[in-house]
């Protein structure tokens, strides 16, 4: 909701760019905070249905799944444009 709130809020003062720049930073933070909230619910609802070990190896799989998916190809874009450009 940040990144909608900062648009809405200084739309008209000409600061696309600083606009921009900080919706991305939102974006991201809140990308990172939803991943440790699944990561953390996973994590509740395993230790109870599968042992501990198991449910941190779980965990930490899902985890890697979700930043491969998530991250991963946003880093492959931004190297190769960076290559190309």
């Amino acid at each position: 909701m940040a990144p909608v709130s900062l648009h809405r809020i200084v739309t008209g003062h000409r600061l696309k760019p600083e606009r921009v720049d900080w919706a991305s930073r939102f974006a991201k933070a809140g990308l990172v905070l939803l991943l440790c909230t699944v990561a953390s619910a996973l994590l509740l609802i395993l230790r109870v249905v599968v042992s501990d070990g198991t449910a941190l190896w779980l965990t930490a799989a899902a985890l890697m799944w979700f930043a491969t998916c998530w991250f991963a190809p946003a880093g492959w874009l931004r190297r190769r444009s960076r290559e190309e450009g």
